[in-house]
C-alpha cells in the first residue's frame, strides 16, 4: 500500500528525481507525461469564462514559460484569492494559458526542456486546484468507485474479483472497459466519480497508465486515482512515474485506502477556504 504524488524536478534539464528513475525508456515516459498534460489541459479551455480575460491568460502563459519557477503558481493563487471561481480558474485561465503554450510549442518556438518545465508547472497548479475543487464540492463522499483496466490490458480477472469482493462489502463498483483511452476517459467522466481504480499487470503498461492518469486529472479535476494489479510489485516507483495517488495490491488494501480518502475529503470540506 502506498500513496504519493509525482516526483519531478522543475529545472531546465528536466530529469526524474532519483526516486523516480526508471531503468528503461525514462525519456519517453517524461515526454509522454509532458505532452499529455499540455494537450489534455488545453482541450479543457472554455471561451465563455469572461473573467479569464485575454490579458490575464497571456500573463499566465508567460509565467508558465518564464524563468521564475513559482510565478505561475503565485499568479493562480492571486487569481483565486481575488475571487475568481474554481471553474473559471481551470477552464478559463489555466486551460486558456496552456492552450497558448501548446501553440507556441507547435510552432517550434520553445525547446523541449522549456516545454517539459512548463508541463511540470501546470501539473503543480492542477494539484493545487484539485484541493480547491474538493473543498468546494457539496457532493457527499460515498462507498462508490469506478474500476477500469488500462487500455490494452488483456487480464481482467483480478480487477473483476476485487470489484466483486468490494460489492459484497457494500460498495458500489462500476467496472468500465475500453481499448481506446479517449473513449475510456469519456466513459469514466460520465460516471462523475470521486475515486477511480486502474488495473494493470505489467510494466509495459506504465506509459499508457501515465497518459490515462493525466487525462483523468484533466477531465475530472477533483478525482483521486488508485492503481492495482501485479504491476505494483514490478516497479516500486510507480506512483512517481504515473502521477497516481495510491497503490493497492488487494481488495482489503483498496478498501482501506478508499475509506481513508473518504475521511480526508470530509475533513477537508469541513475546513473550507
Amino acid at each position: 500500500m502506498a500513496t504519493g504524488l509525482p516526483a519531478f524536478t522543475a529545472d531546465t534539464g528536466w530529469q526524474f528525481s532519483p526516486e523516480a528513475e526508471l531503468t528503461e525508456r525514462p525519456q519517453a515516459i517524461v515526454h509522454s507525461f509532458a505532452a499529455e498534460v499540455i494537450l489534455r489541459v488545453a482541450a479543457q479551455a472554455r471561451r465563455d469564462r469572461i473573467e479569464a480575460s485575454a490579458p490575464k491568460i497571456a500573463l499566465l502563459r508567460d509565467a508558465l514559460l518564464g524563468a521564475d519557477d513559482g510565478a505561475a503558481s503565485d499568479f493562480m493563487r492571486d487569481a483565486r484569492l481575488s475571487g475568481m471561481p474554481a471553474d473559471t480558474l481551470y477552464h478559463g485561465l489555466l486551460a486558456g494559458a496552456v492552450q497558448q503554450v501548446g501553440d507556441v510549442w507547435a510552432r517550434d518556438s520553445i525547446a523541449m526542456p522549456e516545454m517539459l518545465r512548463a508541463s511540470h508547472r501546470v501539473w503543480r497548479i492542477m494539484n493545487d486546484l484539485r484541493e480547491v475543487f474538493v473543498r468546494l464540492s457539496d457532493r457527499k463522499p460515498g462507498q462508490h468507485a469506478v474500476f477500469a483496466p488500462c487500455p490494452g490490458e488483456g487480464h481482467l480477472f483480478g480487477l473483476t474479483l476485487a470489484a466483486d469482493d468490494l460489492r459484497r462489502r457494500g460498495w458500489t463498483i462500476d467496472v468500465v472497459q475500453n481499448d481506446s483511452a479517449d473513449d475510456l476517459v469519456q466513459e469514466i467522466e460520465g460516471h462523475a466519480p470521486i475515486t477511480v481504480a486502474l488495473g494493470a499487470t505489467s510494466i509495459e503498461m506504465i506509459l499508457p497508465l501515465t497518459r490515462l492518469v493525466v487525462a483523468l486529472r484533466a477531465h475530472i479535476p477533483g478525482v483521486w486515482v488508485m492503481i492495482g494489479g501485479p504491476i505494483i510489485s514490478q516497479e516500486s516507483r510507480l506512483l512517481s512515474l504515473t502521477g497516481a495517488d495510491a497503490l493497492a495490491n488487494s481488495a482489503d488494501e483498496a478498501e482501506q485506502l478508499m475509506l481513508a480518502h473518504m475521511d480526508a475529503l470530509i475533513q477537508r470540506r469541513a475546513n473550507r477556504i
